[in-house]
């Protein structure tokens, strides 16, 4: 499969792209364009802005539905922009640098030489317009709103409604053609924070990888996501084992495993024992005192 695009409603495009067969967005205004997400590096950014320079030659601004690399680490090929994200870019930076040699590690073992290289030269640019809560922005003649969510798969989603096309581009809160990773998730509140993304039935939902579907996709998703859930929760509360939740998750061994060991990674400690009270002073016991009091009399001549 080699990038594309795909109009999924009028002015809103799906840019397909062949690694890790990612889903990117663009939602055109009157005045302005959305970029949504930017890719996995400088290299694979420019030849999106390059893509997105033949649908429209408005000024872009760029919003960010996760802080996994391969979400936003294309974005210095769009120049000085305002970047939107619910995860500030201290956090941003941080985790993005540890991801960025993680990332060129793995590639490197196995034998990819040139995307490594790729990711380890990408410049990081972090958000710089936090979205808490929601935010309509004004494209000019339409509104998209960005939408604070979570916790769910990270601990900063974000994903974008375009109401009047009927489109929700959702991230990696839903997947589509491999199962949901859960590294860095939330087992527990993730189908809560999709069933709540759901509430306004958008006709077309965009996944972060695979293809673009509709809101009845999404709903047998978000049932997979509380099942695995409630898979978690009943091995932790000793109800089923951990083989037979492997045997029964929707999304496979793998992804149960992972988010198994993501709940027990979240659950805190046990509290600790309180200590022992000091012993007492060694002694004899105190003295029992009864006391059988009689305070009446009784008139026999009565």
């Amino acid at each position: 499969m080699s990038d594309r695009w795909i109009e999924v409603a009028d002015k809103v495009w799906v840019r397909r792209m062949e690694e890790l067969d990612q889903s990117l967005g663009l939602v055109i205004g009157e005045e302005c364009c959305l970029v949504i997400d930017t890719g996995v590096s400088a290299d694979a950014g420019y030849a999106f802005a390059t893509a997105v320079r033949e649908l429209t030659d408005l000024p872009w601004q760029v919003a960010y539905t996760h802080d996994h690399f391969d979400h936003w680490f294309g974005t210095a090929a769009f120049g000085e922009s305002a970047v939107w994200a619910a995860g500030d870019g201290a956090t941003y930076l941080s985790r993005g640098d540890e991801q960025r040699k993680r990332w060129a590690a793995k590639y490197r073992g196995q034998g990819r030489e040139e995307e490594a290289r790729r990711i380890a030269r990408s410049r990081l640019v972090p958000p710089n317009c936090r979205v808490n809560g929601a935010v309509g922005l004004n494209l000019g003649g339409r509104t998209v709103v960005l939408r604070q969510v979570g916790p769910a798969h990270s601990d900063n989603d974000m994903v974008v409604e375009v109401p009047d096309a009927g489109v929700l581009f959702a991230g990696d809160l839903l997947e589509g053609g491999a199962p949901p990773s859960y590294g860095s998730a939330f087992p527990y509140e993730w189908p809560q924070a999709v069933e709540y993304l759901l509430s306004w039935k958008p006709p077309i939902v965009v996944p972060g990888h695979g293809d673009p579907a509709d809101y009845w996709w999404a709903r047998t998703q978000a049932r997979d996501l509380a099942e695995v859930a409630r898979l978690c929760r009943e091995v932790a509360q000793g109800f089923v084992t951990k083989e037979e939740a492997l045997a029964h998750s929707p999304f496979g061994a793998e992804a149960m495993t992972a988010a198994l060991e993501r709940c027990e990674a979240l659950t805190p400690p046990p509290p600790e024992p309180a200590p022992p009270a000091p012993a007492a002073a060694q002694g004899p016991p105190p003295p029992v005192i009864v006391y059988d009091l009689f305070d009446y009399s009784i008139d026999m001549t009565r």
